[in-house]
């Protein structure tokens, strides 16, 4: 389908500067959580026995839920770990609301369900029941949660009669279209089975020497997909629909479609083991195209602890590459998509090798923080291992973030030390999301810290504003063709995090220039749009209208 689009124009627009060329610019980002009023500290429930969960982290998301245009931030706490039945007393999972220049209130205390008490790891956004609202899937060490938003801040428990049953560790998750049938369907990634009762003793056995342990110790949980029925409740159709994997440790997910042939494929990150890769076969059914893709191993064959993800397009081929963040001693691990499904690992060659070679890393983006129509990388870091300075010469429990900044070919030169606040101090890192914050066209950072603070990175890179498209179905395809003829690919978020979940906004970067064209793909569907006036930087909302789409601004 092709159409021609309407632009209407109201309040909001980003007044600035229109197709003036980006000069070479350093992608820099300030601390400003104590400034926003942003108070949140991460109670990880440690103890002497040391349970893995402790170490684990917590996630965070930005989304929309009182619908006023700024984007509000959903933190998920820890506690004390249900030893010999449910804790007494726990902290609660918090939702700051945006004041509208990245200033926040607590309104925990009128969010309803969504001010979670239990011990939490990770959340994914999306509208599971169809009215328009943004849902929260809460992943935990025991029961996860369903919570349905009404669109004004508050929440409602609809965990039991959404039929989702789960009681195990879970950690990543995402809402998605399998079948592109309208509903969204729900990927939860499960970690290990460990017994609180008797744990395990791991590192020397002497006082103050005791540490977590490995998650080699531990076997791995099932994976599950949930299928939603139209209404908001789900069956669980892992057996059904081929995603049965053997046991993997999940840490991650991410929906994309990696083969180019419409329908959203799905990729794991496990810890310690294979990777996987299913392919969505066009019917919400998939295939274990792990061996082939190339995804499963690195370059030399070995599996690797799989923890974050980061999914897109780096060089400008249409083709969504996938990075993924390991453990020490491991490097992080880059595989570019060479068409068709098909990945090598070309992490050397890309610059990004070296320096993610010592850190344990967690949370990772892929995205354009500098504007320019390239795809970026940034990650936080942090070991497991509270005492490993003891075990280890050269190794720390807190360590520093890093950036990679992309050379406009799909390399990537390491501006970790120019980028200022962001990598300035040594942290537990481990969630890692992005989206505008601000307000003020370009991607600022919120970060999770281990038994520390959630902060939040103002973008200061001097660069051109970028466009925002809201109203996207997740996983959507949108093709941007610049006045260069330049087409850039992106993909429709949440995008994930470890953990967590970035902004819903599509962010194009375009590096000043002028967007004459967007093609949006959904399955088999095809729809394209010839922009008259051309699109210029701002916020815009997608909109269907009959047969032909608007962009409402």
């Amino acid at each position: 389908m092709r159409g021609r689009v309407a632009l209407l124009l109201g309040p909001g627009f980003f007044a600035c500067g229109v197709g003036e060329p980006p000069s070479p610019t350093r992608i820099l980002f300030r601390d400003v959580t104590a400034e926003t009023g942003l108070d949140f500290v991460h109670d990880p429930g440690a103890t002497p026995e040391k349970h893995l969960p402790e170490t684990m982290g917590h996630g965070a998301a930005l989304f929309d839920p009182n619908e006023d245009g700024a984007l509000d931030l959903y933190v998920v706490q820890g506690g004390a770990l249900p030893v010999g039945g449910p804790a007494a007393s726990q902290p609660v999972n918090r939702l700051f609301l945006n004041e509208g220049d990245g200033a926040w209130i607590d309104a925990t205390e009128l969010s309803g369900a969504a001010a979670h008490r239990g011990y939490g790891m990770g959340v994914a956004t999306g509208d599971a029941d169809g009215d328009g609202h943004t849902d929260l899937y809460l992943t935990n060490f025991a029961a996860d949660v369903l919570v349905l938003g009404d669109g004004d801040g508050g929440f409602i428990d609809a965990t039991e009669g959404a039929g989702l049953e789960e009681g195990r560790w879970t950690s990543g998750a995402v809402f998605f279209d399998a079948e592109w049938d309208g509903d969204l369907d729900l990927f939860v990634t499960a970690y290990v089975a460990i017994d609180l009762e008797n744990p395990a003793w791991c590192g020397r056995r002497e006082p103050g020497w005791r540490t977590v342990c490995h998650p080699d110790r531990f076997e791995g949980l099932q994976d599950r997909l949930w299928v939603n029925d139209g209404k908001g409740s789900f069956r669980n159709a892992t057996e059904a629909r081929g995603v049965a994997d053997s046991y993997g440790k999940g840490l991650a997910v991410v929906a994309s479609d990696l083969d180019r042939d419409g329908f959203l494929d799905l990729y794991v990150a496990n810890d310690s083991v294979e990777n996987r890769l299913w392919k969505n076969s066009g019917d919400g059914s998939f295939i274990d195209e792990t061996l082939f893709s190339g995804t499963g191993v690195n370059r030399y064959g070995a599996s690797e602890a799989g923890m974050g993800l980061a999914s897109g397009d780096i060089d400008d081929d249409g083709d969504f590459d996938l990075y993924v963040t390991n453990f020490d001693h491991e490097s992080n691990t880059l595989y570019r998509n060479d068409g068709g499904g098909f990945f090598s690992d070309n992490t050397p060659a890309l610059g990004l090798e070296a320096a993610t070679r010592m850190p344990v890393a967690f949370g990772a983006l892929m995205m354009d923080f500098d504007n320019d129509a390239d795809l970026d990388i940034a990650l936080v870091n942090g070991h497991i291992v509270d005492l490993i300075e003891r075990y280890h010469d050269g190794q720390t429990y807190r360590q520093f973030a890093l950036l990679f900044q992309n050379d406009g070919e799909g390399r990537f030169v390491d501006t970790s030390p120019e980028s200022e606040d962001f990598v300035r101090e040594a942290r537990v890192g481990r969630s890692l999301i992005a989206g505008d914050v601000d307000g003020d066209g370009d991607l600022d950072l919120v970060a999770t810290e281990c038994g520390g603070r959630t902060l939040l990175f103002s973008n200061e890179t001097r660069a051109p504003r970028a466009v925002f498209l809201e109203g996207l179905q997740p996983g959507v395809r949108v093709i941007a063709t610049l006045r260069s003829g330049r087409r850039i690919h992106r993909e429709a978020g949440p995008q994930p995090s470890y953990l967590g979940q970035t902004s819903p906004h599509l962010h194009l970067g375009t590096g000043g220039e002028e967007i004459l064209r967007l093609e949006f793909h959904r399955g088999a569907e095809r729809m394209s749009l010839d922009l008259d006036p051309a699109l210029t930087p701002g916020r815009y909302r997608v909109r269907r209208n009959g047969a032909s789409w608007e962009l409402v601004r």
